[in-house]
């Protein structure tokens, strides 16, 4: 289905078993899930010219402190197409005595969660990220794309694997390649996209500029998927990118994740796996399961015609033989 036909599904304890269902039979179809998660705030504020070390020190306080609220997840597939999107309303933050942030807390009230209805009627986080690990083992390999996606990946991880978060950033994008394994981050990938201000810019207004309409209402983890969902199609598409020369990399953090679930699942030896290398103007990607020749993509891509800013010019992808 189109973007906009889609129909953001509410997930309730009532209702758990039978969506959980629907998302198992649409990841037969589809192999890519965009994901958002709700939470309380930040105990600790990163101020923008913080170290990595300090910035994902504060992660940490942050992630093994406070409690999920909401997670929204979207299926879609290269060709475009969206498989449906689901926002899972969690019972684990309780607003009366839980850790949070008073602001935080009035904008997600403002627009549109009620925690006390998640408190009363939602699924346990824990039980959700059981369910779906059953779910996600029944399929095969599975990219995962976020916006900013580094709390939203912190406090995934700290579902799926009931544990704090890991002690380093690079401990943590370890984790990250060994339980996820592909991950796009939709925010660095626009760091290389003319026009899109470097990746400083949010989700909302990149989404305006790519003229991509959202579905439901911003602060709520199942549009907010639905968007990144949109966004991310629309700006590959747009700019003709080659994904796979952007896995792995999340906004504000070196280290890469790297995918060691496609290595073991897809290639079956890590000796089929071809590092990207790199040089200053041009990354090379692997054009195919145990390909030896590389696609070369240019630093920054230019931007085509349809969005009408100055002087578009279109680099192409270059196959290279190694």
């Amino acid at each position: 289905m189109e973007h906009s036909e889609v129909q953001i599904r509410d997930v309730w304890l009532s209702n758990f078993r039978n969506e959980m269902a629907r998302v198992d039979s649409r990841l037969g179809t589809y192999n890519m899930i965009a994901f958002d998660v709700e939470f309380p705030g930040f105990l600790r504020n990163t101020p923008r010219e913080a170290s990595e070390e300090a910035r994902y020190g504060d992660l940490k306080f942050n992630v093994d402190r406070l409690k999920p609220i909401q997670f929204g997840l979207t299926v879609f597939n290269n060709d475009g197409r969206i498989g449906g999107s689901w926002q899972f309303n969690f019972n684990d933050f309780d607003v009366t005595k839980d850790l949070q942030v008073g602001a935080s807390i009035r904008l997600l009230r403002s627009n549109g969660i009620n925690l006390e209805k998640n408190r009363l009627e939602g699924v346990d986080s824990r039980v959700f990220a059981a369910r779906l690990k059953e779910i996600l083992a029944n399929h095969g390999v599975i990219k995962w794309v976020t916006f900013h996606g580094l709390y939203d990946l912190g406090y995934f991880m700290k579902m799926l694997t009931q544990t704090y978060t890991p002690d380093s950033v690079v401990e943590f994008a370890k984790k990250a390649g060994e339980v996820l394994g592909s991950v796009y981050d939709v925010k660095f990938m626009a760091k290389y996209c003319n026009g899109l201000m470097d990746g400083l810019l949010g989700l909302e207004k990149l989404s305006k500029i790519l003229m991509v309409e959202r579905v439901g209402t911003a602060h709520q983890a199942g549009s907010d998927s639905l968007l990144t969902a949109g966004v991310f199609l629309k700006m590959v598409k747009v700019y003709g990118l080659v994904r796979q020369a952007f896995e792995g990399f999340l906004f504000g953090i070196g280290p890469k994740i790297e995918n060691k679930v496609n290595v073991l699942v897809v290639f079956n030896s890590p000796s089929y796996y071809y590092p990207c290398f790199k040089s200053h103007n041009y990354a090379a990607v692997p054009m195919g399961h145990g390909a030896s020749s590389c696609y070369m993509i240019p630093r920054r891509i230019r931007l085509p015609r349809p969005l009408f800013l100055p002087r578009p010019l279109f680099l192409p992808v270059l196959p290279v033989v190694i």
